[in-house]
């Protein structure tokens, strides 16, 4: 949660950059916005009028459009279809030459009229009043328009770069100019002209714009007739053309709205002089492409409703769909068909005033359902002050009822008797209280969910999966009280495989599982957020992903949610449909998000308490490995007459794989003495196992044949038998003290190091011919050698330990150091020897880190 916190804030500090398309739409908001209050503005101000509704697109005079009733032009006998060719002394040619010779007049004064009728003219004399042309229709087309761009204003804040929304936010904008602009009473003045004009283009750009919309929403409208099914012929080019134009071909937007400007034009290019057939300003034929394009749109959602396999997503779409159509049917019936076929608009406001169902229907749809994925907090203290208020009314209205119905029985001794209107009261008082309590649970169940409560029980499960370190219970929190807490059906955790990493929820049931290094978990990785499965393309998936993705939608499962930290995928969330068969928000996502990011934290700290815990398990094995592995290190060196020895082992870890011993051969002082050095490949625990494996072979055979070429090849064969994969570096060196002779083998070790008595210089002693290391191969023929010593030398046997220590920078310390180490102590005292040559290795070493035992032992020929 904390993490969650920060990003957002981070998100909204942040600058805020525009894209060109975001800033488009702004600024078309903008000038709508200031063209309907410019219009709203100018029809409530009042004007030197006539009462003439002209036809603003006429010349050769003012086509009378219609008459204001009871205004002055109709008491001065004027009639719908009159041409007026002048006002006062000036002659008219449009409508828009009228506005400067009527602000000549003043209120009240009469002005004569030339008009034309048919085929002859007359003068009428017009008293000009004072008119304002807002009326009671007029402000309801108002209030209807502010609420279309409302709550386009409102989504498009929400979510400013979504195409769908992009487009929705500019049909409200225009159903707004339509409303305010195109259905308001016309005058002679500029200001009508001009925002008339905006009301055209809004009437050629709503219909397209609107079929638009629905063809995006709620996803893009893909066709699929003109596909080709496994194993069928191909369709017709002209069907593949038709679908891909209509899939979102640029050819299919440039028809939709082009078509509608097009038509006015030609229209208004052929007329020939004659009165109009107009319809609010506008020709039939631009309404009748409108009620058309809407249809369509109709068609386009509903289709969006019968293909859509999800039922949470189809009880938004259905709510919409009859929303929209109890809004545009009426408005296409009794607007569009009614006036253009029977002439006769009278009954335009039938079609008009249930348009305000669409805006009051996706406010529903986005509050209830959370249409285009934006959330509406509602304050119960507002809904339940309103509910109180509408109940209040209707209390209000009982007893006023009450009383007229005991006024109008009051002849009545039941009716006018004082206690009949007290028990009414008290009726009514008693049914106040249990009508807003039920009317408060209806509001809870459409609008809240407990929200407080469930961010209370969120915050606490998140903190409990992260205090957690055992994985059974983290994963009962992430499914089974995640589930529950979300409402959910279902929510599965698939876990990766320790035999193949395969993400499975562990049971047998038949479920596929998902392969580590398969599309999908690459796809989920990499963007690190929830993955619709109905948003997945087939193409984009390798078989193996597409058939997990097809066995889990088989299962219900709509969202994979990762649980990922610092770019490793540690698991996947298996989210099935809500409960309330709701469709999942982007809210939900985002709770499923902040809980699996959590989970992962988790995990990880799980992981980490395993870890330590078998660190901590392994470190005292290994303790006791080491005590054991000391206890086989020789407690005393031998004490052989005239021979001085000093061994050292430094194991580069807790346990190493290097060991020396010495072998009392003939079994008594002054006998031959054993010395056995030897490596073993690898380190810790199974190294120090197979060194002791290696030193009791030596030992056991040494002890009934001591030939180092006898010992080597027995040896050889029982360790090749115990571990194929691992080795040992073995040396053993036979010493008779009576005779000063070495005789010797060794297989993978470097050859020890000969000081002689009296010489500045050490050299290696004389190799065997085969030197392989024990346990390599099967059978190999090692053969022996003989060194004879004299009063005086000094020998080091060592491992590669020695002369393999690595600096910082991987430069070796090398056998030619090690010699000269050798040269420069060879005259102190074993022990001290011992310890100046340690140091100067870590003097070159500079304390690196090493990777290998270091083990030497020393033996001095003193002769006495």
């Amino acid at each position: 949660m904390p993490e969650l916190s920060r990003a957002r804030s981070a998100e909204t500090s942040a600058p805020v950059v525009r894209s060109p398309r975001r800033r488009a739409l702004l600024l078309a908001g903008v000038a709508g916005c200031l063209i309907a209050v410019l219009s709203v503005v100018d029809m409530f101000l009042p004007k030197a009028f006539d009462g003439v509704v002209p036809d603003q697109y006429s010349t050769g005079g003012i086509v009378v459009r219609d008459l204001v009733p009871g205004g002055a032009a109709e008491a001065a006998g004027l009639k719908p279809g009159d041409v007026i060719l002048g006002i006062g002394h000036r002659m008219l040619n449009r409508a828009v030459d009228a506005p400067p010779e009527l602000r000549r007049h003043r209120i009240g004064e009469s002005v004569t009229y030339l008009v034309k009728r048919g085929g002859r003219m007359f003068e009428a004399s017009v008293v000009l009043t004072p008119f304002r042309l807002g009326s009671y229709s007029y402000f309801y087309f108002a209030f209807l328009g502010t609420l279309f761009f409302a709550l386009g204003t409102f989504v498009v804040s929400r979510r400013p770069e979504d195409p769908a929304v992009g487009v929705f936010y500019l049909l409200c904008v225009l159903f707004m100019l339509f409303f305010v602009c195109r259905l308001r009473p016309a005058s002679y003045y500029w200001i009508d002209y001009f925002v008339q004009v905006a009301g055209t283009l809004a009437l050629f750009l709503l219909p397209a714009v609107f079929l638009h919309f629905f063809l995006l929403f709620p996803r893009k409208k893909v066709l699929h007739f003109a596909d080709r099914a496994p194993g069928e012929p191909a369709a017709p080019a002209l069907l593949r053309a038709l679908q891909k134009i209509l899939n979102g071909s640029p050819l299919l937007f440039v028809v939709l709205y082009t078509l509608p400007p097009a038509l006015y034009v030609v229209q208004m290019g052929t007329h020939d002089g004659g009165p109009r057939r107009l319809i609010y300003g506008a020709p039939t034929l631009n309404w009748i492409v409108l009620a058309d394009y809407l249809i369509l749109g109709l068609l386009a959602l509903a289709h969006s409703f019968w293909t859509n396999d999800d039922p949470a997503a189809r009880r938004p779409i259905l709510v919409l769909l009859l929303g929209t159509l109890a809004g545009i049917l009426p408005f296409v019936v009794f607007a569009v068909y009614f006036p253009s076929f029977f002439r006769d608009e009278r009954y335009l406001a039938l079609g008009v005033v249930p348009m305000a169902l669409i805006p009051l229907t996706f406010a529903y749809a986005i509050v209830k359902f959370r249409v285009f994925d934006v959330e509406v907090i509602v304050r119960k203290s507002i809904v339940y002050g309103v509910l109180t208020a509408v109940v209040t009314g209707l209390y209000a209205l009982a007893v006023v009822l009450g009383n007229a119905v005991v006024s109008a029985f009051s002849s009545t001794s039941l009716y006018s008797s004082p206690a009949f209107a007290v028990l009414f009261g008290l009726l009514v008082v008693l049914l106040f209280d249990p009508v807003r309590r039920r009317g408060q649970r209806v509001v809870d169940r459409l609008f809240f969910r407990d929200r407080a409560d469930f961010q209370a029980a969120l915050l606490d499960m998140s903190r409990s999966v992260v205090a957690q370190v055992e994985r059974p219970k983290i994963r009962e929190l992430l499914t089974t009280k995640t589930a529950d807490l979300l409402r959910l059906e279902s929510l599965d955790l698939l876990f990766p495989r320790p035999e193949d990493g395969a993400f499975s929820d562990g049971r047998s049931d038949g479920r596929p599982a998902l392969p580590m290094g398969s599309r999908l978990p690459q796809l989920i990785g990499k963007g690190a957020a929830p993955l619709r499965l109905r948003d997945l393309d087939p193409g984009s998936l390798d078989e193996a992903s597409w058939r997990f993705v097809d066995s889990e939608r088989r299962r219900g499962v709509q969202v994979l949610v990762p649980v990922a930290t610092r770019g490793k995928l540690l698991g996947l969330l298996a989210v099935g449909p809500k409960r309330s068969e709701q469709e999942l928000t982007d809210e939900d996502l985002d709770h499923l998000m902040t809980i699996a990011n959590q989970g992962a934290l988790g995990l990880e700290a799980a992981g980490l308490h395993e870890e330590l815990t078998r660190r901590a398990e392994m470190e005292r094995d290994l303790e006791i490995a080491r005590d054991i592995q000391v206890s086989l290190f020789p407690r005393r060196l031998p004490e052989v007459p005239g021979v001085e020895f000093f061994g050292v082992s430094r194991p580069a870890r807790v346990v190493g794989g290097d060991f020396y011993d010495f072998l009392e051969v003939d079994g008594g002082p002054g006998g031959r003495l054993g010395l056995v050095l030897g490596d073993v490949s690898g380190k810790s625990i199974p190294a120090a196992l197979l060194m002791v494996a290696a030193k009791e072979i030596v030992y056991a055979r040494a002890m009934s044949d001591p030939d180092p070429a006898t010992v080597f090849r027995e040896a050889n064969r029982r360790l090749y038998e115990i571990k194929r994969r691992m080795f040992v570096s073995l040396a053993y060196f036979l010493f008779d003290p009576k005779s000063l002779t070495f005789r010797y083998a060794f297989g993978g070790q470097p050859a020890p190091l000969l000081l002689r008595g009296g010489t500045a210089a050490a050299a290696e002693i004389p190799s065997p011919k085969n030197r392989l290391p024990l346990g390599a191969f099967r059978d190999v023929a090692y053969d022996a050698a003989t060194l004879y010593l004299s009063p005086g030398d000094l020998l080091l046997f060592y491992t590669d330990g020695l002369n393999e220590a690595m600096a910082a920078d991987m430069t070796a310390y090398g056998e030619e150091r090690l010699k000269a180490s050798l040269v420069r102590h060879g005259s102190l005292p074993l022990p001290e020897v011992a310890d100046e040559l340690l140091e100067d290795i870590r003097q070159f070493t500079h304390g690196a880190e090493q990777y290998d035992d270091q083990t030497f032992v020393l033996m001095r020929v003193t002769g006495r």
